[in-house]
């Protein structure tokens, strides 16, 4: 009211704007008329009834108070300071108080890492009450920070890396067992007795040994995922650098020798083991792995040359014949590998396990022989004119063995080697042997059509040879008139095949046109 009056003096005291008569003098409190008082009543009851009404409502039952015994949750106003860090008015240092009221006390003692305020990671936090009985006796009264837990847990590669060089250490001393086993059983029936205990701990061995090769089956599958993420195809996965993780497991596998420990354990895993095992070593020998782990792994089997003579005696079981030759046509891809095998002559070895009674046997090694021999035709050839003869001499068993399979697969082995310029000196030897050419000319009189045709693609080499040894061309003046009526009988087989049609003609006339034995030949070429 002063404040007021104040007011009003000082409009008198202005001078008036022009238009306008003097200021009114402020009227003195009690001369105000009032107004009537239920009107001012009625107006602030209806202004509250309409804030009532326009408030929002809480729907549902109304919170309980906490209970009188329940401690009061503490002020999160931090108290004011005024001296140093931590020291409160009275010159004492202030302690944040426990964690316990604001996480659960296990936070606050194992050390896990959770999502907080940034104030609250940074902030000095007193030590665990006493009431946490696990932890109190090993912290006393001090500051410390909230910890951060590391992780101790190993990644999922190094930790299956590790289990499997256990299992395989342990396969290892399974397999000695039972071969300890069998020779006891052998000398207990050369003693005339057969002890029961040595049949009950084969079948505890074989059942222990059943649960390792299920624990290899999971571990290989860990490695495998991790080693198929590298390989791809096209130059991109090449130019891409692998991760740290996946090189570091490949020196622990490598270190510990556990792809070559498998290779060898092969047999004494399931199924499904095996088939692991020979996706790894083959994940690990495929083309589009980054190069760098591609040396490394080259390098790791070429200082193990006993892999080679393991993976060719696994065609002797037709249980691992065939993941055998799976991981050794894929040692055939890479030139190094390659060379190595037919340095270490193990080439005879698979062309044995080319005669195996087994169709399948038989076909995948006579397969992987092609590969080796064709696949890096710069490294073969040599090899095969330096070994002409012992590879050879091997190798026409196969045309002469009576097996239609076996006949068929050497002869066309033997007509794309022969009819390639690579391999010119090997085929220039072969066709001045007297003894192939009565090979081949029994198989023209063969009963299948297509094993004569497959016979006459060597045939007319030694017909076009146009330096025909004396005893090649004395057999062939011989049998002349006979020849011509087989191959005339070829070409009304097919009559469909303009060009071999016209390759029987020509070698027909030729056969025709020999000169007897002693005269010059004539320098005419066949069209090959």
């Amino acid at each position: 009211q002063a404040a007021k009056a104040r007011a009003g003096c000082l409009r008198a005291a202005l001078p008036a704007p022009p238009g306008r008569g003097p200021p009114r003098a402020p009227r003195p409190r009690g001369d105000r008329p009032s107004a009537p008082r239920g009107r001012g009543v009625r107006a602030r009851r209806t202004r509250r009834a309409k804030c009532l009404r326009d408030r929002p409502r809480v729907r549902g039952p109304l919170r309980r108070a906490p209970p009188p015994e329940s401690p009061a949750p503490p002020s999160r106003r931090r108290p004011r300071r005024t001296g140093g860090r931590g020291l409160t008015s009275a010159g004492a240092e202030e302690l944040p108080p426990p964690l316990g009221h604001r996480m659960p006390n296990f936070l606050a003692v194992g050390g896990v890492s959770i999502a907080l305020r940034p104030h609250d990671l940074i902030r000095r936090l007193h030590a665990p009450s006493s009431h946490d009985g696990h932890h109190h006796h090993h912290h006393a009264a001090g500051i410390w920070c909230l910890p951060h837990r590391r992780s101790t847990k190993q990644p999922v590669g190094k930790q299956a890396v590790k289990k499997l060089a256990d299992y395989v250490d342990e396969m290892i001393l399974h397999q000695e067992k039972s071969h300890m086993s069998l020779a006891l059983g052998v000398c207990e029936h050369d003693c005339g007795y057969v002890g029961t205990a040595a049949a009950g701990v084969k079948e505890v061995e074989q059942r222990s040994a059943c649960e390792i090769s299920q624990d290899v089956h999971k571990q290989l599958a860990i490695v495998l995922g991790m080693i198929r993420d590298l390989s791809g195809a096209g130059a991109q996965p090449r130019a891409r650098m692998p991760s740290e993780e996946v090189i570091e497991l490949l020196e622990q596998l490598i270190d510990a020798d556990i792809p070559v420990q498998l290779l060898s354990l092969l047999s004494v895993l399931e199924f499904e083991a095996r088939t692991d095992v020979m996706n790894m070593c083959c994940a690990l020998l495929m083309p589009g792995v980054p190069w760098q782990i591609e040396k490394q792994v080259v390098e790791y089997l070429r200082g193990h040359p006993q892999v080679a003579k393991v993976l060719v005696d696994g065609y002797a079981s037709e249980d691992t014949a065939l993941h055998y030759g799976v991981v050794l046509r894929s040692c055939a891809r890479h030139a190094e590998l390659a060379s190595a095998f037919l340095t270490s002559g193990l080439v005879f070895e698979l062309v044995r396990s080319a005669r195996h009674p087994s169709i399948d046997i038989s076909s995948d090694a006579f397969y992987t022989l092609r590969m080796m021999l064709l696949e890096h035709k710069d490294l073969s050839a040599p090899w095969l004119e330096r070994n002409y003869s012992d590879f050879f001499s091997s190798y026409n068993t196969l045309l002469q063995s009576g097996d239609y399979i076996s006949q068929r697969q050497a002869q066309k082995l033997l007509t794309d080697m022969l009819l390639d310029k690579v391999f010119g000196k090997v085929m220039l030897e072969y066709v001045s042997s007297e003894q192939n050419l009565q090979i081949h000319m029994i198989l023209l009189k063969d009963r299948s059509k297509v094993m004569q045709v497959g016979a006459f693609q060597v045939f007319k080499i030694f017909v076009a040879n146009p330096a025909k040894p004396a005893a090649v061309q004395k057999i062939l003046y011989r049998n002349r008139e006979k020849l011509v009526a087989v191959l005339g009988s070829l070409s009304t087989a097919k009559p469909e095949d303009e060009k071999l049609c016209q390759e029987l003609r020509v070698v027909a006339d030729r056969l025709n046109a020999l000169p007897p034995p002693g005269a010059s030949p004539t320098n005419s070429k066949l069209a090959l």
